[in-house]
């Protein structure tokens, strides 16, 4: 019923309970969801989830990022961004793929450059 694969990018990772209030900075090697509060940094080398409810009051490092709570900081992801419709975020993103879905709230710019050299692809063309 229930496998491990220690291998697997989509492995649960540490959950941070709503109960849970935590003063200083994260690093987490895998995947977090936060249901709780966070007053300080998160730094995670895979997934951050922050569930509806949850609030984050620092920045955050991850491959990927999924907001349903509220963030208030600076997030910088190597891959996607997905601001849910329940979703707050006062702060700037970098990020190579950002989507807003509607009803979310952000105040803050985008910084979608990085990553973007590596997928474009250079087009030769010969004269004639």
């Amino acid at each position: 019923m229930f496998q491990s694969n220690k291998n697997s990018s989509n492995s649960l990772g540490s959950i941070l309970a709503p109960e849970i209030e935590i003063n200083g900075d994260i690093n987490v090697s895998g995947n977090v969801i936060v249901y709780g509060k966070v007053f300080g940094s998160i730094k995670s080398t895979g997934t951050v989830n922050t569930a509806r409810g949850s609030f984050i009051e620092g920045n955050v490092d991850a491959k990927d990022l999924f907001i349903s709570g509220k963030i208030t900081g600076n997030i910088n992801i190597e891959n996607k961004v997905v601001l849910g419709s329940s979703g707050e975020l006062t702060g700037n993103i970098e990020a190579a793929i950002i989507t807003i879905e509607e009803g979310a709230n952000f105040d803050g710019m985008c910084n979608m450059l990085k990553g973007v050299e590596s997928k474009v692809k250079k087009i030769s063309t010969i004269n004639a």
